[in-house]
């Protein structure tokens, strides 16, 4: 059951991770300001932040627990 919620929060932080960078790299290639989204560097300032969150969260789990745990 450990080795199941190691797995799982792995898969986790990397989707959180994985999101992000395709939300700001749409956003970089992106040329037409959605309204809502004026505030483009903003957002990516907010999503970088969640790519920091998602990576130290890793790192603490492979510290702790280590990548072996997970498999």
């Amino acid at each position: 059951m450990k080795q199941a919620i190691i797995r799982a929060l792995y898969k986790k932080y990397e989707a959180e991770i994985e999101d992000a960078h395709t939300k700001i790299g749409l956003m970089m290639k992106r040329t037409v300001i959605i309204p809502e989204h004026i505030d483009v560097t903003g957002e990516i300032d907010k999503l970088l932040g969640k790519i920091e969150d998602a990576e130290s969260k890793l790192s603490i789990l492979r510290r702790e627990y280590g990548d072996n745990e997970a498999k």
